[in-house]
């Protein structure tokens, strides 16, 4: 008999269809200062910059790390909501039908709506195009916030190819399996019992939801993992040192540095990282 975890890998019951990881929203306390380094570190392209907040894009299809100013005194960096695009995005349709299915959609602009998950973070449904910071703001345009030349593009130490992951720990990781299987269609790519990676996209990118260690059980976005183009592990621990950072091993496939507020950031090779890979890094999951 086929069980229910099974069923949902043959037939999710998606609400929408995601595509790829369309923004992920993050505060930082010098917004200049953590662009240059993504650009700098990994190849990243800034494509929006209001003197206030910019965004670096990189991949095929574009994904983007929108840099906003912190809110929050207790912290210089963190996410503050998560942004997914979806397949034949239509702004009122998409609105009944989260309404349908009993959630309170926020208007977001024209391209979004925002919700929240199980656990109360911020998630944002989005068309895959048109999307930029700010652009929920009144009369808002990304019209002479483009740069270009050499404040747009920069060749970097790695060259980012994709969202390899988001580490998410959450109050109950079932509960948020199932929630992110239910709305947007991504499928269980590894699980143990304590925990899951839940996929989406070409080339696929990954939530990492794994039960949160924090008093409450507080949810939080414990790490950003980029995948880089032709990853080695001893070529990219050279880079990173040569750059002044100190690369902590993080399994065959990965290095975890900090950015620039002690943010953890990892750089990975586009395969071969999974939950708890850092642990065994010679176990291959059934």
């Amino acid at each position: 008999m086929t069980d229910q975890r099974s069923r949902r890998l043959i037939e999710p019951r998606s609400i929408f269809q995601v595509t790829a990881v369309n923004h992920i929203s993050y505060g930082v306390s010098d917004v200049p200062r953590t662009r240059d380094f993504l650009m700098d570190v990994f190849g990243m392209n800034c494509v929006f910059d209001d003197g206030l907040r910019c965004s670096v894009a990189f991949g095929s299809p574009e994904h983007a790390i929108y840099i906003v100013p912190s809110r929050r005194p207790d912290k210089p960096a963190y996410v503050d909501h998560l942004a997914f695009s979806v397949a034949d995005f239509d702004l009122r349709r998409s609105e009944e039908t989260l309404k349908q299915h009993g959630f309170h959609p926020e208007f977001d602009g024209d391209f979004a709506w925002t919700i929240e998950d199980p656990d109360g973070m911020r998630l944002q449904i989005c068309a895959e195009t048109g999307v930029f910071p700010g652009a929920a703001l009144p009369g808002s345009t990304s019209e002479g916030k483009i740069p270009s030349g050499a404040a747009a593009h920069r060749p970097g130490v790695f060259r980012s190819t994709a969202v390899n992951h988001i580490a998410y720990t959450v109050t109950d990781y079932a509960r948020a399996r199932d929630f992110y299987m239910d709305l947007l269609g991504m499928r269980i790519a590894f699980e143990d019992g304590l925990k899951c990676s839940v996929d989406f996209g070409a080339p696929p990118s990954a939530l990492y939801l794994t039960k949160s260690r924090q008093p409450g059980g507080k949810f939080l976005i414990d790490h950003l993992a980029f995948s880089v183009a032709d990853f080695d592990l001893g070529d990219a621990e050279a880079k990173l040192k040569k750059l002044g950072l100190h690369p902590e091993d993080d399994g065959a496939h990965a290095w975890t540095i900090q950015d620039p507020d002690g943010y953890r950031i990892q750089v990975c090779a586009e395969r071969g990282v999974y939950p708890g890979a850092a642990r065994d890094p010679f176990h291959v999951p059934a």
